[in-house]
């Protein structure tokens, strides 16, 4: 070999060589620690009132029976009554005797929440739905006497055992999945019965009927045959049912999706992982960088999503003062994704100086989690003080708003410490439902009942590969008020029991799917940060919707509500909603159900309905 030829070698070795130390380092040193200045600038959003706009017609009228003895039947109507606000809807209670000054009319239903019925007079009932009132029982109850008013032909009783499972045989809301027998968010003790012909049978559980309607007489039934509409995971169909009895339902829809990102920004491993390993052949902290957050901004251009990413400073367990401070040896990964997070748009919340979930050792957890309990709230306050002294050395600018607690465990020694110690955080987003697991903080949307400087917006969904019943609980909650809060992990493609073991490109694959499912289904729902979307809900909650109906037109007046608004809207199949250009813009979701979505621009909208064209 020529000497030039070992020279050229020797150099193009070296070359190589030091472009892999070079790329080796580049995910820690590509973020200069200048700590540059960002500020996050929010969504705006407009409201309007109405100019006092007189509308005719008739308001819709719902009347919530349950017996004050029900125990079950109470839990119902309580759920019921959350379903209801969420999508503006107004009801009242009522007692069994004051059924009679009921009014009957196609925008007047009485709700039957219990299985106890005792107080009820059948004639009174059946009288009221024959001369054009509405009727729906959210609880299945055995009384063969109502059968001809229920639809029913032959009714055997109680199944033995509970029905799984649910198969949409019509559409209620669109977008529901079947959920197979083996599923089972739905368990239902159901009765065990036949139909008559004329009804229509919109949803059914391993074959039984579980969900129809009757018409009887000039009015009509809707009718339950389940147990599980104690569950927040229905209130979207327990919602849109109503709109089965009446003539035309309005339902209003916040429009908004929010995609959280959970212990992100943050430490690193820095070992092999074997999955990473094997389908990239990269270091962890290079299929960070390199796969994993290439694809999350793909995604993020492609289907708008504006990331709230919830940053941990630590992974040990320490949670006895005095805590070490994060600022020195920072793992320099934190500001690299916290920066590119801010550059998409997105927002910066906390998830905990470590992941302790913030309980001291009387307060409940899952030994399960293996978690070190915090001796007192002052040892909670030391260390969000140590995590916020962290964020704003490397994001000065950046307001901290939003707070995740760490295995969404979290109680009221921790609230008390998060409000003390970081008074700019406002929001707490943990668990939609939590199917009674000890410790796990349950939440509603809305202002916090025990700490009102707080407002709660719980997760509804997680995960990159989306089951069935997650795409059902998905799609009831638009249904219901029209908002999806979503987190993911970046560490589920490093866990083989979270990801089954099958890698990232299986996860990626899956998450995409339903990602672009979303956003052709529902183009109204507005990505936002977490921030902005409890903005927006806020404005939304704070707003009046009244609706006045009539057999050919439908008038929405607002006041302070958001500049645009958006509704569900069910007219019958037979007719078209019509609105002026400069109103806003309608669109078909279904219309063998005469189901649409408004998109209003206008705070007064009259909308006209037409007889559709055959």
């Amino acid at each position: 070999m020529s000497r030039k030829l070992i020279i050229f070698s020797f150099v193009t070795a070296s070359m190589l060589m030091l472009g892999i130390a070079l790329q080796t380092v580049r995910i820690v040193d590509v973020f200069p620690l200048s700590r540059s200045r960002y500020l996050f600038k929010e969504a705006a959003f407009s409201t309007k009132s109405s100019a006092n706009a007189e509308a005719s017609g008739a308001e819709l009228a719902l009347f919530i029976y349950t017996n004050p003895n029900d125990s079950e039947g109470i839990k119902v109507k309580e759920n019921l009554e959350h379903a209801l606000e969420l999508a503006k809807l107004h009801s009242e209670t009522i007692a069994a005797d004051d059924i009679l000054t009921i009014k009957p009319g196609p925008w007047t239903a009485l709700l039957l929440t219990g299985e106890d019925i005792s107080e009820l007079n059948q004639e009174t009932i059946r009288s009221y739905v024959r001369q054009g009132g509405r009727l729906l029982a959210y609880t299945r109850f055995y009384a063969p006497e109502w059968n001809d008013l229920l639809g029913i032909a032959s009714n055997k009783g109680y199944f033995t055992g509970a029905n799984q499972g649910i198969t949409v045989n019509k559409t209620v809301f669109p977008g529901y999945p079947d959920l197979p027998e083996t599923n089972v968010l739905f368990s239902n003790n159901m009765l065990d019965v036949e139909l008559r012909p004329q009804a229509q049978i919109y949803l059914s559980a391993q074959k039984s009927p579980l969900l129809w309607t009757f018409t009887y007489g000039q009015g009509k039934v809707v009718y339950w045959n389940s147990t599980s509409n104690v569950q927040k995971e229905g209130r979207g169909l327990m919602v849109q049912s109503i709109g089965l009895a009446l003539d035309s339902l309005v339902t209003s829809q916040v429009a908004s999706r929010s995609l959280n990102i959970d212990d992100f920004p943050s430490p690193v491993p820095q070992v092999d992982n074997p999955l990473i390993h094997k389908e990239f052949g990269l270091s962890t902290p290079a299929f960070y960088e390199r796969i994993w957050w290439e694809d999350m901004v793909r995604f993020s251009k492609l289907y708008g999503w504006k990331y709230t990413g919830l940053m941990i400073g630590t992974y040990q367990n320490q949670t006895r003062p005095p805590l070490p401070s994060l600022l020195e040896n920072t793992p320099k990964l934190i500001p690299y994704f916290g920066s590119k997070l801010l550059s998409l748009g997105g927002e910066i919340g906390l998830h905990g100086y470590n992941h302790q979930s913030l309980v001291t050792a009387d307060e409940p957890i899952k030994s399960e989690l293996g978690y070190i309990p915090w001796p007192n709230k002052a040892a909670m306050v030391e260390s969000l003080q140590r995590l916020t002294e962290l964020s704003s050395s490397l994001f000065p600018g950046h307001e901290l708003k939003t707070y995740v607690p760490p295995s969404n465990v979290m109680n009221r020694t921790g609230k008390h410490a998060l409000a003390e110690a970081v008074t700019s955080v406002d929001i707490i987003s943990s668990l939609y439902t939590v199917g009674g697991e000890k410790g796990f903080l349950e939440q509603e949307f809305g202002v916090d009942k025990e700490l009102p400087q707080f407002t709660n917006f719980p997760r509804i969904s997680s995960g990159y590969v989306i089951d069935e019943g997650q795409k059902f609980f998905i799609n009831d909650a638009i249904a219901n008020f029209g908002m999806v809060n979503h987190f993911v992990h970046p560490d589920d493609a490093l866990d083989i029991n979270r990801s089954g073991g099958k890698g990232w490109k299986y996860l990626s694959q899956h998450f995409e799917s339903w990602m672009s499912w979303l956003h052709k289904t529902y183009t109204y729902l507005e990505p936002l940060t977490v921030r902005d979307a409890v903005k927006k809900f806020s404005l939304y909650e704070a707003g009046t919707v009244n609706v006045h109906y009539g057999s050919e037109a439908i008038t929405i007046t607002t006041k302070d509500q958001l500049i645009p608004m958006h509704y569900t809207v069910r007219v019958p199949n037979h007719q078209t909603p019509e609105i002026p250009k400069e109103a806003g813009h309608l669109t078909s979701l279904d219309a063998a159900e005469g189901l649409w979505h408004l998109e209003a621009l206008q705070p007064t909208v009259n909308i006209q309905l037409k007889e559709s064209k055959p």
